[in-house]
């Protein structure tokens, strides 16, 4: 029997499962290990708050390629009210998975076994057969393939406040526990490193939590997250538009240039910004494989972070709470860099360098809370597996940090000439070679395109 070992049970885990286990012959064995938590809930839908809502429509959000309503159906059984155009909350994003988990289960062929594990994969050790795969708790498991499905993790800590503040004034991941958990009263100050997605989540955290005092975001540019349109639209992409993208010399300039061109030429028609970038979604792994390092390194340093609020929006009842605790004062947007923090009287008096300016601001505040957004970078990670796997040469981290590099099959890149096919990687550090890797859309067509490559090989 043929073993197949898929390390976390996020949305692409379980995606990649469900497809496995809808589609394997007979005579295999497929293994899901998940190190934490429940299965098929992983870091975005793990949280139990109805205010945290996905970023992108229902209809646009079905686990898999083939069955584009896949997910509005499972919504409208419990909820006939709700369209294509809602946006619906992450906790029930996450009853969804364990959903087609389970009927793809159902599914399967009986001599298909299926094993959920609970357990964390310390080591990986490329046999010349096979796969050994060593758990936390000793125990050994031995495979025919092994995928990595390491989602999102903890953000990086880049002013390294968690060795000198400690948990007592800092928090450096808001999702390992309730950011007001520690805050002594609901009136206190506190700060957050960064002003995007991860931001927001966590303001309504807060303010669902009962907060009441001042919040301080702060970033280098302070841009904030831009909203859905609130009625859905639907546009023509231009064909010539996408064409002189793809026949431009590949460069950050050029790309911005035609982009900005032709959102100039539809301001004042029905479509808008957010039709030009949504154009752009199907192309966006040719261009970015396009640019060479130099301009990589360009668009990151200039491009990323108006790109990111652009590209990646918010449900439209999200920014309007927001925007109204902007309004009210209650949250005070910083745009600039922390150049120091101090401990007076159990207050963190926090110096921020104020962006186009030589001037500098002091926040006091009770607490910092680390929302800068999941790091893909494995060298500033703490993880034992991805620290063996980078130190014994089984896979590759791109000059940029954003993740792991893959060939065109998802097999992860190697210096190992044999065996280097029986490893593979799925999941948001996808961004290193294609970049558009972080979004349901993306991620599974790639979990279908992974599992119907797994399933000609153990058929052979």
């Amino acid at each position: 029997m043929k073993t197949v070992v898929i390390i976390g049970a996020g949305f692409s885990g379980t995606v990649l499962a469900a497809e496995l286990l809808r589609q394997s012959p007979a005579g295999v064995r497929i293994v899901l290990v998940n190190r934490s938590g429940l299965m098929a809930r992983g870091l975005a839908y793990g949280t139990n708050s109805a205010l945290h809502l996905l970023n992108v429509p229902a209809g646009n959000m079905s686990a898999y390629s083939d069955q584009p309503d896949h997910f509005l159906n499972y919504c409208k059984a419990q909820n006939p009210t709700i369209t294509g155009s809602s946006f619906i909350s992450r906790q029930m994003y996450g009853e969804y998975l364990s959903f087609v988990l389970e009927c793809a289960e159902k599914q399967k062929k009986t001599d298909v076994i299926f094993e959920r594990i609970d357990g964390e994969v310390s080591e990986i050790i490329q046999e010349p057969d096979f796969i050994a795969l060593q758990l936390a708790d000793g125990s050994v498991l031995n495979a025919a393939h092994v995928v990595l499905a390491l989602g999102n993790f903890s953000p990086a800590d880049p002013l390294r406040l968690e060795s000198t503040l400690g948990s007592g004034y800092y928090t450096r991941d808001p999702w390992a526990q309730n950011p007001n958990k520690d805050i002594a009263s609901i009136e206190d100050s506190i700060l957050l490193m960064g002003t995007g997605l991860t931001a927001l989540d966590v303001v309504i955290k807060l303010v669902q939590s009962g907060h009441r005092g001042p919040i301080y975001m702060v970033s280098r540019r302070g841009l904030l997250p831009l909203p859905h349109r609130k009625i859905s639209h639907h546009a023509l992409a231009n064909t010539d538009f996408l064409e002189k993208l793809l026949k431009c010399r590949p460069s950050a300039l050029n790309y911005m240039k035609i982009i900005r061109q032709e959102i100039n030429v539809y301001q004042h028609t029905e479509q808008n910004w957010r039709d030009i970038i949504a154009a752009i979604r199907p192309i966006t792994a040719k261009l970015w494989r396009s640019l060479d390092a130099v301009e990589r390194r360009r668009f990151l340093r200039h491009v990323q972070p108006y790109w990111d609020v652009h590209r990646h929006r918010v449900a439209p009842a999200s920014f309007d709470m927001f925007e109204q605790l902007c309004l009210s004062g209650q949250i005070q947007i910083v745009a600039g860099r922390i150049k120091g923090i101090s401990l007076l009287k159990n207050k963190l008096l926090t110096h921020i360098k104020l962006r186009k300016t030589q001037s500098e601001s002091t926040v006091e505040v009770s607490r910092i809370i680390n929302c800068t957004g999941p790091n893909t970078n494995i060298k500033w990670m703490d993880e034992q597996l991805l620290t063996q796997l980078t130190k014994s040469k089984l896979i590759q981290t791109d000059k940029h940090g954003l993740g792991i590099l893959v060939n065109d099959d998802l097999s992860v890149i190697n210096d190992r000439q044999n065996g280097a096919t029986t490893l593979s990687y799925i999941g948001p550090m996808l961004k290193a070679t294609y970049w558009e890797a972080t979004a349901v859309p993306e991620l599974r067509k790639y979990a279908a395109q992974l599992a119907k490559l797994l399933i000609q090989r153990l058929e052979k």
